[in-house]
């Protein structure tokens, strides 16, 4: 790389190439990279959420367990 007047040099942030800050663009997550390594924001990143409402009509506490449990003993048999 040779001198440009009123141009410095800099490291490209993705592919770690030295680059002239003419050849590079920052990019929306900070990053400064050159030209043919800019990507542009995902559109999905601009959608917004619709709320979802999963709500029972019916709700009721849980139970208590009332099983009745008998052991087996070696007696019993």
């Amino acid at each position: 790389m040779t001198y440009r007047p009123g141009d410095h040099k800099m490291i490209c942030d993705r592919s770690g190439f030295e680059m002239y800050a003419s050849e590079s663009r920052k990019e929306w997550n900070g990053l400064i990279v050159r030209r043919d390594f800019w990507e542009p924001r995902h559109p999905q990143d601009f959608l917004r959420a619709v709320p979802d409402y999963q709500h029972v009509p019916d709700a009721r506490p849980e139970q208590a367990n009332n099983f009745i449990t008998t052991a087996i003993t070696p007696d019993d048999l």
